[in-house]
């Protein structure tokens, strides 16, 4: 089978099982820049995925860019937003376009796929280009104490989709993940899935390359946007950073 075939299946079962998590996160955000007074007006979300991001904030009136580097999410993304600005990329840290925006995004852990840092360098450095003096990039990744020893097996059901998430850990420092989807287009079903590989950093080294990259101000923060009091035993670190 054709995978931009394969990928747009996975595309929308991704959709129906990580929206949630996405669209909490674009609300807090929203939420963020009010008190801040950063009035975001545009976003550009790295890795957009289903665009399930990018939806909410469609909703609330903002210019939207996205990149994927998955020829079957790009295309259901086109679809589902028609009115957004996609690009097609061979690399996660590629961001083609030239016009400078208020928030930029790269969420659920995608970050951690990049399995070499200096790709996560260039990323910061390219983030850091594009986005305005006021702007703010904001991503999240899991930890040393996530990553390090997680080996789960996780099974969820629901009328429409089933499931089966598997996670190995320990493999030259790397964690694989596996996701498979079963959709149910009545009664029948289409099997999906995905593999992928994470990779930690520690949360210091993370900072001294975002500041590298031109940010001033840079906090790691909880899943409310909340300042952390300590980065001990803390699975999955959001991060704010910002030029000013």
């Amino acid at each position: 089978m054709n995978s931009s075939v394969v990928d747009y299946d996975f595309a929308k079962a991704w959709d129906q099982h990580q929206g949630s998590f996405a669209h909490g996160i674009a609300q807090k955000l929203l939420s963020y820049g009010e008190v801040t007074n950063k009035n975001f007006k545009s976003v550009y979300d790295i890795v957009c995925g289903a665009s399930n991001l990018l939806s909410y904030f469609h909703e609330k009136g903002l210019k939207c860019y996205g990149t994927e580097t998955r020829q079957g999410m790009y295309e259901y993304s086109k679809e589902k937003i028609p009115s957004a600005t996609y690009y097609l990329t061979k690399k996660m840290y590629e961001m083609p376009g030239k016009e400078k925006v208020d928030l930029i995004t790269c969420t659920h852990d995608i970050i951690n796929y990049l399995e070499d840092f200096s790709e996560w360098e260039l990323l910061f450095k390219n983030v850091s280009k594009r986005l305005n003096k006021h702007g703010l990039f904001m991503f999240d990744f899991y930890s040393k104490y996530k990553l390090a020893n997680w080996n789960e097996t996780k099974y969820t059901s629901s009328p429409h989709l089933d499931c089966l998430t598997t996670v190995k850990s320990g493999i030259f420092d790397k964690t694989m993940i596996t996701y498979q989807y079963y959709i149910n287009y009545e009664n029948f079903y289409i099997k999906t899935k995905d593999v992928v590989t994470e990779c930690y950093y520690e949360a210091e080294q993370v900072k001294e390359a975002l500041i590298k990259a031109g940010f001033k101000n840079v906090q790691f923060v909880d899943e409310n946007l909340n300042p952390l009091e300590s980065l001990n035993y803390v699975e999955r670190i959001y991060v704010l950073a910002s030029k000013k």
